[in-house]
């Protein structure tokens, strides 16, 4: 069993649950992997950097959330 691997699926329910957000971030390692992802989704989302060194592709509720936490939108 590989002990280094990232369990992103439970940091993306430690994140919904911690920031109170309404659904659970999709994480991506690269920016440019994260904005394709965002772009690809039938509803509108965003792309913020992540406390992790990841990026979180959210709902626009949910960037509304993070941001007054003190987090960041991707640059573009």
């Amino acid at each position: 069993m590989n002990t280094n691997s990232y369990d992103w699926q439970a940091k993306s329910k430690q994140i919904k649950e911690v920031y109170g957000l309404r659904h659970r971030p999709d994480i991506l390692s690269h920016r440019t992997s994260a904005l394709e992802w965002a772009n690809g989704m039938r509803k509108l989302h965003f792309v913020i950097l992540g406390d992790d060194c990841k990026f979180w592709v959210v709902c626009p509720a949910d960037a509304s959330r993070l941001i007054k936490a003190g987090y960041e939108y991707a640059k573009l």
